[in-house]
């Protein structure tokens, strides 16, 4: 049989999709339970590395699940990239020790005894294998059926290479501390990978966390408005660049809400 013509990098990274569109099509069907408001929207975070070599699946779940026009209203999908798979053979050029710690943060928070990757962390709660579509679909229901508090997010030209985020922020019902952290991400980032075990591949990240900083503090059940200036870095896209807030307890880990939205 003839083959028809087509690009052939194109090709192989529609085909590398495919699982990813059936694992979101799997969550969407448990999606249409709830509607979250994207001002409350749940938060995933993934702990991946390229020098794993069973990551690039749940990077690619993670990029699918953002971009659903559905799934993708109701999470705010953010990826760190942990320093522990880096080796002479490879160093992952995403990979932050602070990254390292959130994880660690996370495992030992949750009383856990094993860091691993690929990690999807759901709401500052349930853990699951990155790629574990039961584990997941079934993290956000319940996360989106608990408390939520609300965000919404502004972004101010700050001068030069900074942008500024104003932030409002209501915790839910209930008398708790809340850290209110912003993320910078960018997307749509390719790597070729020349060792380790990727060695020979190209990783497409989206996600992925450049900065992390806690904005303000909620105390109370009032609302609170803050801001924040971010500095971005001249090698960052800033078509593919977006901004996160969401609210955390930093006893818990838990998280309450979050939104997201691209840098305009």
């Amino acid at each position: 049989m003839t083959q028809p013509t087509t690009n052939s990098s194109t090709a192989r990274r529609a085909l590398r999709t495919v699982p990813a569109l059936i694992a979101v099509a799997a969550l969407g069907v448990a999606a249409t339970a709830f509607s979250a408001p994207a001002s409350a929207a749940v938060l995933v975070e993934l702990f991946t590395a390229q020098g794993c070599s069973s990551c690039p699946p749940a990077d690619r779940l993670l990029s699918a699940m953002g971009s659903d026009p559905d799934l993708g209203k109701q999470l705010v999908p953010l990826a760190y990239h942990v320093t522990y798979w880096n080796t002479k053979a490879w160093n992952d050029r995403f990979s932050d020790a602070e990254w390292t710690k959130r994880q660690q943060d996370y495992v030992v928070g949750a009383k856990g005894d094993r860091v691993y990757t690929p990690q999807m962390v759901i709401a500052g709660g349930r853990q699951c294998v990155g790629s574990d579509v039961k584990c997941i679909r079934e993290g956000v229901e319940a996360a989106s059926s608990a408390a939520q508090g609300t965000v919404t997010l502004e972004l101010r030209p700050a001068g030069g290479d900074k942008i500024e985020v104003q932030v409002n922020a209501q915790p839910p019902a209930g008398d708790r501390a809340l850290e209110v952290m912003v993320a910078l991400y960018e997307n749509d980032l390719d790597t070729a990978v020349k060792g380790g075990e990727n060695a020979q591949k190209t990783l497409h990240d989206d996600y992925v966390v450049r900065r992390l900083v806690r904005a303000f503090k909620l105390s109370g059940e009032g609302a609170r408005e803050g801001s924040v200036t971010l500095k971005l870095d001249k090698e960052w896209v800033r078509g593919h660049l977006g901004v996160a807030a969401f609210l955390q307890d930093p006893k818990t880990n838990a998280v309450y809400g979050a939104a997201a939205t691209a840098l305009p």
